[in-house]
């Protein structure tokens, strides 16, 4: 059984981060930042005003977690608990069995490996939290940053898929997805 991401004891604290559920307000608070071309290159929607990304916000607060280092919002993410893919016979038990990752960081804090904190931290929270039994994340190929990122708290590649994925720039590029079963977290662990 999995416990909802609301359910769960926040704040949580990292080294460096402050985590918790996002609020309403936050997205004006990440709006500076967030629409910069730098962040707008991989995330997966767009918004040209501030009024479009507060709506888009709010569709997605009960998965959504800011990151703050001290007062300011530095990283956004989102578990996004889903069922697992099951024959038509094993659909409860199926349900929220999984997790996809996500999130973004505020360009002024890039390299100083908050990325990798604030995405470790949504691995535990979806694994030792919520209790799913498999975490996934995907990822334009080219986006090297995230990359990065998911080989470093420990998730696998388990695809690259050929042009797969329509850019922005209206080029096709290759996707990547990544996963690690809660198993293998823990023999992480130890």
């Amino acid at each position: 059984m999995t416990t909802p991401l609301a359910a769960l004891d926040w704040p949580v604290r990292t080294d460096r981060l402050e985590l918790r559920l996002a609020r309403s307000e936050d997205a004006a608070a990440i709006w500076p930042w967030y629409r910069l071309p730098a962040v707008q290159e991989w995330t997966t929607s767009w918004h040209t005003a501030l009024e479009e990304h507060q709506a888009w916000w709010e569709d997605r607060l009960s998965l959504s977690v800011v990151g703050l280092r001290g007062e300011r919002i530095v990283a956004v993410g989102k578990i996004e608990q889903q069922d697992a893919w099951s024959q038509a016979d094993m659909v409860e038990q199926a349900r929220g069995q999984q997790a996809e990752l996500g999130w973004v960081l505020d360009p002024g804090v890039h390299g100083q490996g908050l990325g990798t904190e604030f995405a470790y931290a949504l691995l535990r929270l979806a694994v030792e939290g919520i209790g799913v039994r498999r975490v996934e994340a995907h990822c334009f190929a080219d986006n090297l940053a995230s990359r990065r990122v998911l080989e470093k708290i420990g998730m696998r590649l388990e695809g690259v898929h050929r042009e797969e994925s329509l850019h922005r720039s209206g080029r096709w590029l290759d996707g990547m997805s990544w996963a690690l079963l809660a198993a293998e977290h823990r023999d992480q662990q130890r």
